[in-house]
This record gives structure tokens, C-alpha cells and sequence, in this order.
């Protein structure tokens, strides 16, 4: 994880420059530490794992909040931190994925992959007044994700080749 992420590891500010978009490194290597962390046995270094992780993906967030691919990584990483502390301890972390991943469907509204996160996320949510989940919604946002993946030109080519 070292060879990743810089932000952190120098203790130095971070310049808010709004980009437009991330260098290409950013979203494989975000890639990269969340399996990495997912795949760690010991519950509190992924915990650990999760949270640098997380640190890292809200600063690339406000660095780059017209990335739509950062803001998505950044809710997917927050949503598996606060699943990981569980309760409501977690419950800010989702509220900050919630408004990523919707920044991410006002940036991308044709990627699937934020309306299937968002959807996760209302559904695995506690309904009010402890959180914000709606089945009604998550099912909605799912649908409309798969509808989305599965009309990518890249799944079209897939399934045409198969028959």
C-alpha cells in the first residue's frame, strides 16, 4: 500500500485543485488496496485497511469531484467501512457514500455501476429513523443498473458472439 498512496504517507496538506478528472493510476490502485483489504483475515487490519483507504478515497473525492469513477470508489469504500464497524457508528460513512455515489450517477448516469452500489446501499441501510433505507428505491436503482450493464456495447458484443 505504500507504493499507493502519497497523500497520507508525506503529512503534508493536500492542495484542493479541483480536476476534472483523476490521473489513471488513482482508480486501480484504489482497486488494488480494496481487495487487498477484503482479503485480510485479521477483523482489525481490515478495519485499519479500510479506514486509510477510506481517508484516501474522501481526499481524492474533494480533489477530483468531477470524477465520476472516484466518487463511485469512494462510496464503495465507505459502505464497506461502515459495514465493517457495524451499528450505527457507521451510519455518517453511509450518508457520506449515499451523496458520492449520487454525485457519481449526476456525473455518469449511464454507468450501472453506481445505480447497483446505490441500490446496495439503500437496501443494506436501516430504514428511518436510524438511517435512510427504502426498498422501494433499492430496487429501483438496481433495476436500473442491471438495465444499464447489461445494455453496455461490451455485453451486447459478449452475447452475440455466445449464440
Amino acid at each position: 500500500m505504500r507504493r499507493v498512496f502519497n497523500v497520507i504517507e508525506t503529512n503534508t496538506p493536500a492542495v484542493h485543485v479541483q480536476f476534472k478528472a483523476a490521473p489513471a493510476h488513482c482508480v486501480p490502485s484504489i482497486q488494488t488496496a480494496w481487495a487487498e483489504a477484503l482479503r485480510c483475515d485479521f477483523v482489525r487490519t481490515r478495519e485499519a485497511l479500510l479506514c486509510k483507504l477510506s481517508e484516501t478515497t474522501q481526499e481524492l473525492a474533494i480533489s477530483y469531484p468531477n470524477d465520476a469513477k472516484i466518487l463511485l470508489w469512494n462510496g464503495v469504500v465507505l459502505t464497506g467501512y461502515a459495514k465493517s464497524l457495524g451499528g450505527l457508528a457507521g451510519l455518517a460513512l453511509l450518508k457520506r457514500a449515499k451523496a458520492s455515489l449520487e454525485r457519481a450517477i449526476t456525473l455518469a448516469p449511464n454507468d450501472g455501476a453506481a445505480y447497483l452500489y446505490l441500490g446496495l446501499l439503500y437496501e443494506n441501510t436501516p430504514e428511518s429513523p436510524y438511517g435512510f433505507g427504502d426498498e422501494t428505491l433499492a430496487r429501483t436503482l438496481l433495476e436500473q443498473g442491471l438495465a444499464l450493464t447489461l445494455n453496455t456495447p461490451k455485453k451486447r458484443l459478449r452475447r452475440m458472439a455466445a449464440h
